[in-house]
């Protein structure tokens, strides 16, 4: 979809369209960067839409996603949109010539009334990222910030070079946490990556290995119905993190997000589910929950009995690695933070964006 297709239907759609907001470019904190270039005449020229109904936000996603992310799939984000019935809220920025709109960018958001506590934030909430924006022009950003409403937190923005010049507009900060990811494009086995890394750090990996396999763990993929188990098993986990200041509680104690992995699986065919189960005696001690899309395996949650079976969180990754390598996968994507381990296992670390107001 080009941006003139259906543009005059678009825009006649939800809250009525207004010229852009001229006078909150004089405010405090957005004078001082306004003040030298040419953006007062751009806006000038402006109108601005809000969107509030499902069918029309889809439309709009369509014109502006990438595509090259899961986070970009319009399928997994209305996914998340429906289970916590949250409408979409995405301010629309277009030209007007006579009788057609020229739609120029979208910020797609929702009014996020759990993790972010009432603000506005992007469509999708919490969990997704590789989050960019929507724009013809990289120039057009700050006019779609600064008409955001209040409160606002924009995460996990991924670190393009278009964005640079956003450093001086007041909000827009690099954030301390960062993504991890792992290119698997060279590694013909888990052994090849693991030699990749340092000596004490190998043989501690595959001391871990070497002690969970006396247990003769059964792998299994695809089994949907080890998701309930997963749950249990990431509840317990959190719960024994809660006196190290970790969360206070599991995404999971929220049956919201329950319901919301399983209708996840099966919420487009262009997106490949990987669950990966092991077993030990008679019951299911480590689930791996992921995704691959577009030659990227994305390990999105876990849940798994370290408590008992102390390596068995190591073991779990090295199966991510291996089934990665195995499906062909040119990088893994294990999001953002730390969470203690991530740095020493030598993924490649990739500084994020944040905006607030």
């Amino acid at each position: 979809m080009n941006q003139y297709l259906h543009t005059n239907q678009l825009i006649s759609s939800g809250t009525a369209t207004e010229p852009y907001p001229l006078q909150i470019l004089n405010k405090k904190p957005w004078h001082a960067f306004i003040r030298t270039n040419g953006y007062k005449a751009l806006a000038k020229k402006l109108r601005m839409q809000v969107v509030t109904d499902m069918e029309t936000a889809e439309q709009l996603w369509q014109i502006f996603t990438p595509n090259k992310s899961l986070f970009d799939l319009w399928e997994f984000r209305k996914t998340f949109a429906e289970e916590f019935a949250l409408d979409p809220y995405f301010i629309t920025l277009y030209e007007q010539t006579g009788s057609r709109a020229h739609i120029l960018g979208i910020l797609p958001l929702w009014l996020d009334n759990d993790e972010y506590a009432g603000k506005y934030t992007w469509f999708g909430g919490f969990w997704p990222e590789d989050n960019t924006f929507f724009v013809k022009d990289p120039e057009l950003i700050p006019l779609m910030l600064m008409a955001a409403p209040k409160p606002l937190i924009l995460d996990c923005i991924s670190q393009e070079s278009d964005y640079e010049f956003l450093n001086t507009l007041e909000g827009f900060t690099t954030t301390v946490d960062k993504k991890y990811y792992l290119n698997t494009s060279a590694f013909k086995s888990v052994d090849d990556y693991l030699m990749t890394l340092k000596k004490k750090k190998r043989q501690n990996i595959r001391r871990d290995r070497k002690h969970i396999s006396t247990f003769h763990p059964r792998i299994a993929q695809g089994r949907t119905h080890s998701l309930d188990r997963m749950f249990e098993l990431n509840i317990e986990r959190i719960n024994d993190l809660k006196e190290k200041g970790y969360r206070d509680e599991s995404w999971f104690d929220d049956v919201r997000y329950q319901m919301l992995f399983r209708k996840l699986v099966s919420c487009s065919p262009r997106m490949k589910p990987m669950i990966i189960t092991t077993d030990i005696g008679n019951q299911t001690e480590s689930v791996e929950y992921g995704f691959i899309f577009n030659k990227t395996y994305y390990a999105l949650i876990s849940g798994t009995n370290i408590k008992e079976y102390s390596g068995l969180g190591v073991y779990s990754n090295l199966l991510v690695i291996e089934e990665a390598i195995k499906q062909g996968c040119t990088n893994i994507d294990f999001l953002s933070s730390n969470y203690n381990w991530k740095e020493s296992w030598k993924l490649d670390a990739v500084p994020l964006y944040k905006f607030t107001k």
